[in-house]
């Protein structure tokens, strides 16, 4: 049976109805995956904008109406009046695709944000009446990314936590309330997922800040200080960085590697501070720290790297290290990069025995030995090449973190 033009329109209402349900319900699962995550590892959200971007996407795609019923472009628009940030993504390309931005404007100079409200605002131009003074309205970069007169749009205002707007540019032929009513549907659930992401955001905020609070407990018998952690959080992050871990991964591994020493707050303080060399029972108790820092960090799959560096980072290459003698690539990796940030640390620093060494001193002895360290005894030696590559980033590293700076 052919439709007449009177009846394809509710239809196409309808159809795209129950695609924008059918997105909200994808975006929706991300929010399940985001807190199941969260209860396992470090969350990361996903591209929030993005997920609009690529729901539309999926509406180019398809076939008859629905697929000639995507916008060209959508700026979606984040901030508080006066002063907005906002990204220009194109639409059809299979992906998002920012083809502008991230750029700062004034509110009042966005037409499309400003005219928006709470409600579903769509516009076409033939309504106006006058195409230029249209195009005046938008802000000249949206104009620009847009890259072809803008002919209608259609917002939808998002309020809560993180404020903002999301503005579908240019529909084939006249905008209607059907793309509205879809445009809405992903605004909504992406203002929820906003919220979402400020709250895992915070979440993430306050963790890092007890893995530092529960690092620097750690110390406070040591002559080390606060610095020493961050310093060796920094160089950890770069050197991962540098060994080709993703930068997830290397961030991962820079926070870990400050709870290396953690099972130092139950090493007596009077060998913490020893300025003499310690007779053997005594280091068998100072060793007991790995084992110790394994038992205080537990079995939390957030904190399994910082578990596996705090046991294994006193382990060197050719197994003559504590506790368990492990060797080679049994060692776990970052527990091999920690003990090699960690030796550098030491060594730039003044202790009860020694005092501190420039860096020249400190990359020679790393990388020739002296009596106490040989290289091929204790270091990684892919990760002792990759230092000598890069050790000058640990110069800058310890000039910017020390108790004066």
């Amino acid at each position: 049976m052919t439709l007449s033009p009177q009846q394809m329109v509710p239809q196409r209402g309808q159809d795209l109805c129950h695609l924008a349900f059918r997105q909200t319900l994808e975006l929706l699962k991300v929010t399940d995956d985001v807190l199941e995550e969260l209860c396992h590892q470090s969350p990361r959200l996903p591209d929030l904008d993005g997920l609009v971007v690529r729901a539309l996407n999926d509406i180019a795609g398809g076939t008859g109406p629905l697929g000639s019923r995507a916008p060209s472009h959508v700026f979606v628009v984040h901030g508080r009046p006066p002063i907005l940030t906002g990204t220009v993504y194109a639409v059809g390309q299979g992906r998002s695709v920012p083809a502008f931005g991230p750029f700062e404007l004034e509110a009042h100079r966005s037409y499309a944000y400003s005219a928006a409200s709470e409600e579903v605002l769509v516009s076409n131009a033939e309504d106006e009446g006058d195409p230029e003074s249209y195009q005046a309205r938008f802000y000249p970069a949206v104009r620009e990314a847009v890259g072809a007169p803008i002919r209608n749009f259609v917002t939808y205002r998002i309020t809560g936590d993180r404020p903002g707007a999301v503005i579908a540019f240019n529909y084939p032929g006249q905008a209607t309330r059907y793309e509205g009513q879809v445009l809405s549907a992903l605004a909504i659930t992406l203002a929820s997922l906003w919220t979402l992401s400020s709250r895992v955001a915070q979440v993430e905020e306050a963790f890092l800040y007890l893995i530092g609070a529960l690092a620097r407990a750690s110390e406070v018998n040591d002559q080390v200080t606060g610095d020493h952690i961050l310093r060796v959080s920094r160089y950890a992050e770069t050197l991962a960085l540098a060994a080709g871990y993703d930068p997830e991964e290397a961030r991962t591994i820079g926070y870990s590697a400050e709870l290396h020493d953690v099972g130092k707050i139950h090493t007596p303080r009077e060998l913490l501070r020893s300025p003499r060399p310690l007779a053997p029972a005594d280091v068998e108790i100072m060793r007991q720290h790995t084992l110790q820092g394994e038992k205080i960090i537990g079995t939390s799959p957030r904190l399994a790297m910082a578990r596996r560096i705090a046991g294994a980072h006193h382990e060197r290459w050719d197994g003559s290290g504590y506790p368990r003698g492990l060797s080679g690539e049994d060692i776990p990796r970052e527990a091999r990069l920690c003990r090699l940030v960690d030796v550098y640390d030491a060594l730039r620093s003044e202790r009860p025995y020694k005092p501190a060494l420039s860096h020249d001193e400190s990359c020679r002895i790393m990388l020739e030995g002296d009596r106490r360290t040989r290289p091929d005894r204790d270091f990684d030696p892919e990760l002792l090449r990759i230092f000598r590559e890069i050790h000058a980033d640990f110069q800058r590293i310890h000039a910017e973190i020390q108790p004066w700076g």
